[in-house]
């Protein structure tokens, strides 16, 4: 009879208990987390504060947040229904960790801070303590795209800081960041459109994309070797460089002499030089560089990029230092021609302008500086100079005057008042045909009678303007993309009659003139430039890079 008791009341507690269990398990599964993380994290970060703290990380963007979150009612995005990160999570912080991709460092986004409360995410199981984490890495996820987002089309150097280095204007920022989170969001597109913030032009896309090819394989190392050129020492000029090539990447420590040559020759195409396969002055300068260098220029590139407007599909690109100049149409380069630039202390400025006119068989009125310095001291050592050249002498009003009635040893720079005037020609100046778009620094395109200028690696050589080694083909697709009613031969027949002749086009075409010491080349190569006018020391300094961190797995420059 006992036996029977005991067997009925196990029984009975065996069934409450299985009961009660069931109960507990209909009551986990009606629970909605997501929900309840809804409302925790609109009961705790409803309304932050500026330079709210969240893990020790001030949220600097404190009023996009919050009207975002109050926009989609708290509602999380980055964290799904099992209280862990999801889709659009996982790809935005691997985004934030690989930042330096695009020229911006991964510690300004905070990627070790929401890995590191990720891990600790995984590792908690009670629901109310997940919440609390999974809310912080919530709102540092968001903070973090909004400034991605910014840093990536804008730039993080402030406008202000951006005149110091470029009197090109820059672009505005009018990106509705929350508007752009929000419709993301919905259509389950948020990486892709964060992206898609990046400048449009054809030359950032290009550099962006061959920098971080670059970036999979590049030594980062700030370590230098002093190279000399070969002419100085031949032996030691190998031996320097081969430790260089060493340390920039390019060869291995088993390297033969013929793969040493290929190496070189490799570098010297990636620096913007000729690969001759010889140490001259210019490649041992290069090979002088720390390969880390080398990272800070594609950096200080990419960022100036972002301070442009997006251009149009047809225009001529001209890069100071790759001493370049490229003609795209429907956003394809059509023509790439070499270009001398002026030097250091004459320097081409930074222009965005529009084309207007050809002028063929041009006559040069030489600006007041080079006549007063340069052609007055050579008048005073040969009285006929100005004849031999093809110069007449001007009154200010353009009245012909005759250089033999004028008593030069009296004068000066100071009392210097003439003009003077090159006839059209080819020992003119100008050559045979300029290109003109007005600006305030009388800058513009032109032939030249000082061709082998194009055979130097850095050709810095002008006053300021342009010279172009093959001025007719610039002018034959500038003609036909106009569809001109002139041509190259109606050109021609005006050079042979030896008539001056302005062209007027019908479209202007817009010039753009830039600095870049970064950028790549025809044959999908990024390539160095020798930075000629030392431009990217400031940009250095206004980006705080010249107080670099330096990490070789993850480069790093300075925390924001």
């Amino acid at each position: 009879m006992k036996k029977k008791l005991i067997t009925s009341f196990s029984i009975l507690i065996l069934i409450y208990s299985c009961s009660l269990n069931s109960s507990e398990n209909i009551s986990a599964k009606n629970e909605n987390y997501k929900e309840n993380l809804r409302i925790f994290i609109s009961d705790n970060y409803s309304n932050l504060q500026p330079n709210k703290s969240v893990k020790s990380i001030s949220i600097t963007n404190t009023s996009l947040i919050n009207k975002f979150y109050k926009r989609i009612k708290y509602t999380p995005i980055w964290i799904n229904d099992s209280i862990n990160i999801n889709k659009n999570g996982s790809e935005l912080i691997t985004l934030l960790s690989t930042s330096y991709n695009y020229g911006l460092d991964t510690s300004y986004y905070d990627s070790f801070i929401i890995k590191s409360l990720l891990k600790e995410l995984s590792m908690v199981k009670k629901k109310n303590e997940r919440y609390i984490l999974a809310a912080k890495i919530e709102i540092l996820l968001t903070k973090s795209y909004f400034q991605f987002g910014k840093d990536l089309n804008y730039g993080i150097t402030n406008k202000d800081s951006s005149i110091l280095v470029s009197e090109i204007p820059r672009k505005k920022f009018n990106i509705d960041l929350n508007k752009l989170l929000s419709n993301s969001f919905k259509t389950d597109s948020l990486i892709i459109d964060l992206l898609a913030l990046q400048p449009q032009h054809k030359e950032y896309k290009n550099l962006q994309k061959h920098f971080a090819n670059y970036l999979k394989s590049a030594s980062l190392s700030k370590e230098k070797f002093k190279v000399i050129p070969f002419r100085k020492d031949s032996l030691k000029a190998f031996e320097q460089s081969k430790k260089a090539l060493l340390l920039h990447k390019y060869i291995d420590i088993n390297c033969s002499d013929s793969n040493y040559i290929l190496a070189l020759e490799k570098f010297q195409i990636q620096h913007g030089l000729k690969p001759d396969g010889l140490i001259g002055k210019n490649t041992a300068k290069a090979l002088s560089k720390s390969p880390y260098s080398n990272y800070l220029k594609a950096v200080v590139s990419l960022e100036k990029w972002r301070w442009r407007n997006n251009w149009n599909e047809d225009y001529i690109y001209i890069n100071i230092p790759s001493f370049n100049l490229k003609v795209y149409h429907h956003n394809q380069v059509q023509k790439q021609l070499n270009v001398v630039v002026g030097k250091p202390k004459t320097l081409t400025p930074e222009i965005n302008d529009s084309m207007k006119y050809l002028m063929v068989f041009p006559y040069w009125n030489l600006p007041y500086s080079i006549s007063s310095k340069e052609v007055l001291p050579k008048i005073k050592k040969d009285s006929n100079y100005l004849k031999k050249n093809g110069y007449k002498l001007l009154t200010n009003k353009y009245k012909p005057l005759d250089e033999n009635s004028i008593n030069w040893n009296a004068i000066t720079v100071s009392n210097f008042n003439y003009k003077i005037r090159q006839d059209g020609g080819k020992k003119n100046a100008l050559g045979l045909i300029k290109f003109i778009f007005p600006n305030k620094h009388s800058i513009y395109i032109h032939d030249t009678p000082s061709k082998r200028y194009f055979n130097s690696e850095i050709r810095d050589f002008s006053h300021g303007c342009i010279r172009v080694q093959n001025p007719l083909a610039l002018a034959k697709i500038i003609l036909e993309t106009d569809n001109n009613k002139y041509s190259i031969d109606s050109v021609s027949t005006f050079i042979d009659l030896k008539k001056q002749k302005q062209i007027n086009l019908n479209r202007k075409i817009p010039v753009y003139i830039e600095y870049f010491t970064c950028g790549s080349d025809s044959n999908n190569t990024i390539v160095f430039y020798i930075d000629i006018y030392s431009k990217d020391n400031k940009m250095k300094e206004l980006m705080g890079l010249n107080k670099a961190s330096y990490s070789d797995t993850k480069p790093a420059l300075v925390s924001k």
